[in-house]
């Protein structure tokens, strides 16, 4: 394991300037979750720090060594692509011992048929090393398959044993889970979460998908424009989100934004109604987010709106709203056996949690409300 630095990290492809100053730090063990939309930059950095591209500015540093100007194969990362690059023509087993063979072998130890004769007892000992690699991914059933026989998770798992098999300092990973359905992205988000804890080894992890961010990460950096907007636990970065960029990103069903005041006594209102006094923030328009399962419908609540859609996931039902005034409907998860007999076109009131809501300034910016324990709505 190692601590990794990025400090000040710059891109640029011709005018387009990709990365803007990135400064992250991963500490040895973690698993770091780089995510964000596409073109936010968060390959770039993730292959600037594999040596696959150089950086503009700044420098890299892994454990004590700076290896912003090092080779790929002098690092000793290893990374998993989207596309899982095994060799088509060779088994499992040979997928995986490729990488220690061009690092552990000479020449004559290389050379197909007669390579096992000139160097028997290195050959013997990777594939021990192979071997023990699978039964930790608990493929050893896969190693004499090849890849076109292989479902898309093991193959998946292939590409991980071939990554690990080196022992390397670190893993990069490079939106693995992407080519993968729903239900088997669920069950390797598991997998991949299990193996980090048993490796203990940094995992740097890039991808859209902020399920995939909130779920496996130990730490996650949110990533727009070339910039970190957010770095933090997911648990945090979820609950309070810094900025309402940040606030949209995370989160599904997507936050609800509305828009919202702050009056001379410095009451917060939304749509005319007080929902949070004296927060002792200066008078200025504010939005108001408010995510789906901090809205409860509420018969004496003081927001009225026009059912327009239902979405019905089983365990929760998140109904879209119309409200006057607003552009975009206003999502509620509610439970089924709440909405018994509820449809579309109802019209329906509902409250907002004061507690739970995140008020951004003008600026896009979160402000610090000062919250009562308990609040009246209305």
């Amino acid at each position: 394991m190692s601590k990794i630095v990025l400090s000040g990290i710059g891109k640029s492809f011709g005018s387009t300037q990709v990365l803007r100053g990135i400064d992250l730090t991963v500490e040895a063990g973690e698993f770091v979750t780089l995510v964000g939309p596409s073109g936010c930059g968060k390959s770039t950095l993730l292959r600037i720090l594999a040596g696959l591209e150089a950086a503009d500015a700044g420098e890299v540093t892994i454990g004590d060594r700076d290896v912003t100007r090092m080779r790929p194969a002098d690092r000793n990362l290893a990374m998993v692509f989207q596309s899982y690059a095994l060799y088509p023509h060779l088994t499992v087993a040979e997928n995986m011992m490729t990488p220690l063979k061009l690092r552990d072998l000479g020449l004559a130890g290389r050379l197909p048929f007669v390579g096992p004769i000139f160097a028997r007892a290195e050959h013997l000992r990777l594939r021990k090393q192979v071997h023990r690699t699978a039964a930790t991914l608990k493929i050893e059933a896969l190693l004499d398959r090849k890849p076109g026989q292989l479902s898309g998770g093991q193959r998946q798992r292939a590409a991980l044993g071939r990554a690990m098999v080196r022992n390397p300092v670190a893993f990069l990973m490079d939106e693995p889970l992407s080519n993968l359905d729903a239900a088997l992205r669920v069950h390797m988000r598991a997998e991949l979460s299990e193996l980090h804890r048993r490796l203990q080894t940094t995992f740097v992890y890039v991808t859209h998908d902020q399920a995939e961010a909130l779920t496996m990460s130990d730490q996650m950096a949110v990533m727009m424009n070339g910039e970190i907007l957010q770095y933090g636990r997911p648990a945090h970065v979820y609950a309070a989100p810094a900025s309402l960029e940040v606030a949209k990103f995370v989160g599904s069903p997507a936050i609800n934004v509305l828009p919202g005041e702050i009056n001379g006594t410095g009451d917060l209102s939304v749509m005319g109604k007080t929902l949070i006094p004296d927060t002792r923030l200066a008078r200025q328009p504010v939005s108001v987010g408010v995510r789906p399962e901090h809205m409860t419908l509420d018969p004496d609540g003081p927001f009225k709106g026009v059912i327009r859609h239902r979405e019905n996931l089983g365990s929760d039902i998140f109904l879209h709203a119309q409200v006057d005034g607003l552009d975009k409907p206003v999502i509620l998860r509610s439970h089924p056996r709440l909405l018994a007999g509820t449809g579309l076109a109802e019209e329906v009131t509902f409250s907002a949690l004061a507690d739970e809501v995140h008020v951004f300034g003008a600026d896009g910016l979160r402000q610090h409300v000062a919250k009562p324990s308990l609040v009246e709505v209305g």
